[in-house]
């Protein structure tokens, strides 16, 4: 039987770390405002990077979708997280190509993107790691 659909939220304080996990089959809306809802439950949010494994990912978010997130994210953030990191976990060519896109949607997150999840959490401890597929860095708006 294949998996449950689902996004799966997980949340390091000491390390101020979430990870996301996109698992099987979801809709772009559904996994916004899921994302939406958690992001606003977690105090001072803005001071955590976050890594999106989307690895187990099969469905699409559509490019509106990921705008309403990123003007909920802006509503949150206020602008507080400025350089804080986004790994994104991922070998899907859309999310590849969309890789430049990203950095104007979220403009204050410094976002790269990974093939493999140890490169991803090693970019975002700050240790050396194998080169990103993509990256961008943050612009103050």
């Amino acid at each position: 039987m294949p998996p449950r659909s689902r996004l799966n939220f997980s949340q390091n304080d000491e390390q101020k770390r979430i990870t996301i996990r996109y698992i099987g089959d979801l809709d772009g809306q559904e996994i916004v405002s899921a994302i939406a809802r958690y992001l606003e439950t977690v105090g001072e949010v803005w001071l955590y990077d976050i890594i999106i494994d989307m690895r187990r990912f099969e469905g699409f978010v559509p490019f509106d979708e990921l705008g309403r997130l990123a003007r909920q994210w802006a509503t949150i953030a206020q602008g507080r997280d400025m350089g804080r990191k986004v790994a994104i976990i991922s070998q899907d060519p859309l999310v590849l190509a969309r890789a430049k896109a990203y950095p104007v949607t979220f403009p204050t997150r410094v976002i790269r993107i990974f093939a493999e999840m140890i490169d991803g959490e090693n970019w975002i401890e700050g240790k050396e790691t194998a080169a990103p597929a993509a990256q961008d860095a943050p612009r103050a708006s």
